[in-house]
């Protein structure tokens, strides 16, 4: 019985080290950049990353009809195709006017969906950033202090689905995707 509880343990802490991974952050060589400011961190991100985001989706929302279901974001669930249409153009329209201005977030402060300042923006920022802090495309910096040289992420499941945690050595949260990409179930609180 000894045997296999200490099997049985030894799954067990197996199978919570595969769920984490250190992250290592890629040198930036750009100035080129925008911040956001999260709770506990300030997040550096690459312009050129925006832009490519851009790109990319411009052809995912051609190729799937502007379904909103080509985000993850749930502030874009209600939305119809001809208003993710008009939501796309209307960032592609500020970020193209809006690319050599100085920018920063802030999920401290609220922000309209369909404001016509840079906060437009800031949902697709949001889409986009799980997967820059994977690939460690983001300086993250404790605030208050030096930018950091790692950070890990973790797996969290809820109601079934997986999502991203990432915290920094000291255990302080940068940013955890189910916040952005899960609805909250009122009734289940």
């Amino acid at each position: 019985m000894k045997k296999l509880m200490s099997l049985c343990l030894g799954v067990l802490c197996c199978s919570a080290i595969s769920a984490q991974s250190l992250i290592k952050i890629e040198p930036q060589e750009s100035a080129d950049t925008l911040t956001y400011t999260t709770r506990n961190t300030v997040l550096t991100i690459l312009k050129e990353d925006v832009d490519s985001y851009l790109k990319t989706l411009d052809s995912v929302l051609k190729e799937r009809k502007y379904q909103h279901s080509a985000y993850r974001n749930i502030q874009f669930l209600p939305l119809k195709p001809d208003e993710v249409r008009t939501h796309y153009n209307l960032v592609n329209k500020f970020w193209n006017t809006s690319r050599s201005n100085a920018l920063n977030y802030n999920v401290d402060k609220f922000s309209l969906f369909w404001s016509e300042d840079e906060n437009i923006l800031l949902p697709y920022l949001d889409e986009m950033l799980p997967d820059l802090l994977t690939y460690g495309r983001v300086k993250v910096t404790e605030k208050g202090k030096l930018p950091v040289a790692s950070y890990q992420v973790f797996y969290e499941d809820i109601e079934g689905q997986t999502f991203r945690l990432f915290k920094l050595a000291n255990g302080k949260v940068i940013w955890r995707e189910s916040e952005y990409f899960l609805e909250h179930f009122a009734g289940k609180r």
